[in-house]
């Protein structure tokens, strides 16, 4: 199991439903295991457990749902 964690401009509550079904739509499919965006932390971290997906993969992901993810370091 992989944990990633991104630094993202996911800043409020409405831009983190409009990433969620998205998320959510890999969480159903088994491509995740989990996800969550810390909203208070500065850099905005979304953290995403995974086995299927490599770190490219789910920073595609995240950018093609409208959303900036840089990498941070990896767990």
């Amino acid at each position: 199991m992989s944990k990633y964690s991104f630094k993202t401009n996911i800043n409020c509550i409405g831009c983190a439903s409009q990433i969620k079904p998205h998320l959510d739509k890999l969480e159903q499919e088994g491509q995740i295991k989990h996800w969550q965006v810390h909203l208070t932390d500065p850099d905005h971290t979304l953290e995403i457990e995974t086995s299927k997906l490599a770190l490219e993969q789910v920073q595609l992901y995240v950018e093609n749902a409208g959303f900036k993810a840089v990498p941070k370091e990896q767990a």
